[in-house]
């Protein structure tokens, strides 16, 4: 029996991301927050809202894609798996981080104009026959 770790989110960036190196490969890696709001009724009637903030990470072609074209507010859907990771803070103490490790995404903001050529705006997978992200009006199919 196989194992699972997938994540699907949609939401928006919520800072500028900076594409950083790292030194010893030479390659690219962003991290960045994908904020993910939710609406429901409370048991009173009242419509409540809560957002909850995804930290992600994606390298490589990846990163540079992500790097060059999100800016805060911007709207993507993000697929990826999660990882957990560990480290000692200045005062010694072991701290934990879940983050989404970012496998493929696409931008669901309209194009910026002067970039209709440019085949890497809408999927980090160039290989697939991913159709182009909808506008605004389109219904998502998911």
């Amino acid at each position: 029996m196989m194992d699972l770790n997938k994540v699907m989110l949609i939401g928006r960036s919520t800072t500028d991301v900076e594409i950083k190196k790292i030194e010893a490969s030479g390659t690219s890696v962003v991290n960045f927050t994908v904020a993910t709001n939710r609406r429901y009724k409370n048991k009173d009637g009242q419509t409540v809202e809560e957002s909850e903030y995804h930290r992600c990470v994606a390298y490589g072609n990846a990163a540079d894609v992500i790097g060059k074209y999100v800016n805060k507010g911007k709207r993507l859907y993000v697929e990826g798996r999660l990882r957990t990771r560990k480290w000692e803070d200045s005062t010694g103490q072991t701290r934990y981080t879940t983050e989404i490790v970012v496998e493929n995404f696409i931008f669901l903001d309209s194009r910026p104009s002067g970039d209709s050529n440019d085949s890497s705006f809408s999927t980090a997978n160039e290989s697939d026959d991913t159709p182009p992200p909808p506008s605004d009006d389109d219904e998502l199919p998911f």
